[in-house]
């Protein structure tokens, strides 16, 4: 299970609904899982202040119980950048993404933890 949360001073008005199908269909390759495991949600009208700015910004949180290493990292981030630049019409230099790997009895779905 890979959940991200997409949080960005962007109006939610603005917020192109693709970004959640392209986001999910892209991650699901670069964790290599189903689509069914990857939890998209995007949080407009945030207020955020970056670099002393309020221009358009996103922070993503990533937490994953598997896919979460250096190497993949950079995989999941080269997904996702070109996709918050289009979607979300923010500056690559305006993204900040936090990686979190989740031990398998810290997640839980269907009414059980991934170690079950």
């Amino acid at each position: 299970m890979t959940i991200v949360k997409i949080n960005t001073n962007v109006p939610s008005s603005d917020i192109d609904e693709k970004l959640l199908e392209q986001s999910v269909e892209s991650l699901a390759k670069t964790f290599k899982k189903p689509k069914s495991n990857i939890l998209v949600f995007v949080n407009g009208d945030q207020p955020i202040i970056f670099a002393d700015s309020e221009e358009p910004a996103a922070l993503v949180t990533i937490w994953s119980v598997d896919g979460i290493n250096d190497v993949d990292n950079k995989l999941h981030s080269a997904t996702l950048f070109p996709l918050l630049e289009k979607y979300l019409k923010v500056n690559e230099d305006r993204i900040s993404i936090a990686f979190n790997a989740v031990e398998s009895h810290n997640m839980g779905i269907n009414g059980k933890t991934f170690n079950q």
